[in-house]
């Protein structure tokens, strides 16, 4: 079953207008909940319009103001038709096959984020990344409870590790992981002419 999303805008609704609901849902004025992001009013304003882009680090700041995981924040793409689960239980094991899995999609990026674990509940979160051609996290880095472990399948990709001023500037390629505390700030972009695809673990998870 797909992750319901936190607004009230309704089904299919747009970002912006998800935001604007649980913004007004909880008695929030723009100018009360754009400094907990670290953006202007102006620009939550055209987030929530739907005219400004918003880097996945200033959603991953507003799912965090709003106390959500961004999985509550976003609309999570759900399982094919005909299909009622995203999982399959064994006496000892769960699965998720390769076309059931719950996806995230951040808007106007292309980067999607697909849970092989069964869901959120657990103590350990594994993330199928894909980031397109030309496509990267945003400037503001993201920055979570946790550590977390990336192994590039596909692609080349450029990540920056560190607060502003002191970032640490690292290229991976295919077979190269990556480990670091998730209390670091970190961003991504693909760097290369193919679809960059990293398998991710992270603990507890945060998605």
């Amino acid at each position: 079953m797909a992750l319901k999303p936190a607004g009230h805008g309704g089904a299919g609704s747009s970002l912006g207008a998800r935001i604007r609901a649980e913004r007004k849902r909880r008695g929030q004025t723009l100018r009360d909940l754009a400094p907990q992001c670290g953006i202007s009013v102006s620009f939550l304003s055209q987030i929530e319009r739907d005219v400004a882009r918003p880097s996945v680090g200033t959603l991953h700041n507003l799912a965090e103001a709003f106390g959500l995981s961004m999985a509550e924040l976003f609309e999570v793409g759900s399982p094919p038709a005909g299909h009622t689960a995203s999982k399959q239980q064994t006496k000892y094991a769960e699965i998720v096959r390769a076309n059931m899995r719950k996806t995230i999609i951040y808007p106007g990026s292309g980067i999607h984020n697909e849970m092989l674990t069964p869901d959120l509940g657990r103590a350990l979160q594994m993330m199928w990344v894909v980031i397109p051609v030309g496509q990267d996290t945003g400037d503001v880095g993201l920055v979570h409870d946790g550590e977390e472990c990336g192994l590039v399948i596909q692609g080349h990709v450029g990540i920056w590790v560190g607060p502003p001023g002191d970032e640490e500037y690292i290229e991976l390629g295919p077979g190269d992981a990556i480990y670091q505390l998730s209390t670091h700030p970190h961003r991504s972009r693909n760097i290369g002419d193919v679809d960059v695809l990293i398998v991710t673990a992270i603990t507890p998870p945060t998605l």
